[in-house]
């Protein structure tokens, strides 16, 4: 009986979520492709056009209006879309305003501090076939759902990994260029491009995991270093995106 419940519950929890929100892809919330934490770009026709635009100092990419965010203006359902947890979901690993408890994986989660932080030194599982569904904590005192129900309504766990693995910071790769090496990128790339703004391949990085944004300034270029994500983490110099699988072009 109390299966049943809950699944009754998890399908009423279904009709109330906001859609997925994604690092990368246009968002069905505010039609913003964020690159990263801090720039975006503009969507129509579920594609970015325009310039890509830095957040301001202390803000984020977001599925609001806004658009860039303090972190204080984070909740359940205004995301970090970009994260700082290894792009395994926009809420993953975040403690929101008040928030007690974070999804860690797709089926444990932590607590989280009183001052936002996540205490990552004891982290809790859910039972045997639960998923960690951060949403559902609010709505029914619970953020372990049964994995059958949310199959049933194509609700997915906040996160996508698996295995909680502790955030690192590492310094920024030695592939990433110098100013004069992104004016030389992007001079040519320009052979190449008749369009106002376009993206190159940083050629000294041999993962193509990381590309430059070049757009033309008087005689000079604003030229910005980005990375792919990990949900899609090779450039493809073809289609100028970040995709799942090593393009031809990457060698």
């Amino acid at each position: 009986m109390q299966r049943i419940i809950a699944i009754v519950a998890i399908v009423a929890l279904g009709v109330s979520f906001a859609s997925a929100q994604s690092c990368q892809t246009c968002l069905s919330d505010n039609d913003v492709y964020c690159h990263n934490q801090t720039s975006y770009q503009n969507c129509m026709k579920n594609a970015p056009v325009g310039s890509v635009v830095q957040c301001p100092n202390g803000t984020v990419c977001s599925n609001s209006d806004e658009v860039c965010v303090s972190s204080s203006q984070l909740t359940s359902t205004i995301l970090d879309v970009c994260g700082t947890s290894g792009s395994n979901g926009a809420m993953c690993e975040v403690c929101s305003t008040n928030a007690k408890y974070a999804c860690v994986s797709n089926s444990s989660y932590a607590r989280c501090s009183s001052s936002g932080d996540l205490l990552t030194s004891n982290v809790y599982s859910c039972g045997t076939d639960e998923i960690c569904v951060i949403q559902a904590l609010s709505i029914y005192d619970t953020l372990c759902v049964p994995a059958c129900a949310a199959e049933f309504v194509d609700i997915s766990a906040t996160c996508s990994n698996s295995v909680y693995q502790p955030i690192t910071t590492t310094a920024a790769p030695a592939t990433t260029p110098s100013a004069e090496e992104k004016q030389q990128a992007c001079s040519v790339g320009e052979a190449s491009s008749s369009a106002s703004y376009f993206f190159v391949r940083n050629t000294d990085d041999s993962t193509c995991n990381s590309y430059l944004y070049c757009q033309k300034s008087g005689t000079d270029w604003v030229a910005l270093f980005m990375t792919c994500g990990s949900s899609k983490p090779f450039f493809d110099t073809t289609t100028s995106k970040c995709v799942e699988t090593k393009p031809a072009s990457c060698s």
